[in-house]
């Protein structure tokens, strides 16, 4: 198994779940894939690389929690064709999860970004950092 493809895939079993409390999951996760892929290159940072695909594989779970919890809403062709739309932003939002491992990529496969390029990219301004958060704290 390549490295850089994260862990093998595991099998999801269902489990109901609130299709818009995933979706805004699958949204906040999207966007901040977007800034660390970003800042992993910006500061050529493994550790922020590794956390994308971490994250990527995540957003893969939460795909497919999505999706299952759409199709077991579906009671009639009515619903299927009003629910369709939502499937649509499912699966943008895991291409961009898609898109942001494949830039993490370009640090850990060490492909380099060709000088203009970087020269391109505007400063930082802010700065990412992982933080952990008690489960226990108020």
């Amino acid at each position: 198994m390549d490295p850089l493809e994260g862990e093998a895939s595991v099998s999801i079993e269902y489990e109901p779940v609130n299709v818009k409390d995933v979706l805004v999951e699958m949204k906040d996760t999207a966007e901040l894939l977007i800034d660390l892929s970003y800042s992993a290159v910006l500061h050529s940072s493994e550790e922020i690389a590794r956390e994308v695909l971490r994250l990527e594989e995540r957003m893969d779970v939460l795909e497919m929690r999505a999706r299952m919890g759409l199709m077991m809403a579906v009671r009639n062709p009515d619903d299927a064709e009003q629910l369709a739309p939502v499937l649509g932003i499912v699966a943008a939002a895991d291409d961009v999860s898609d898109a942001a491992g494949d830039i993490a990529k370009i640090v850990l496969e060490d492909i380099g970004l060709p000088e203009a390029m970087r020269a391109a990219l505007p400063e930082a301004v802010e700065t990412l950092v992982r933080g952990v958060v008690d489960p226990d704290s108020a």
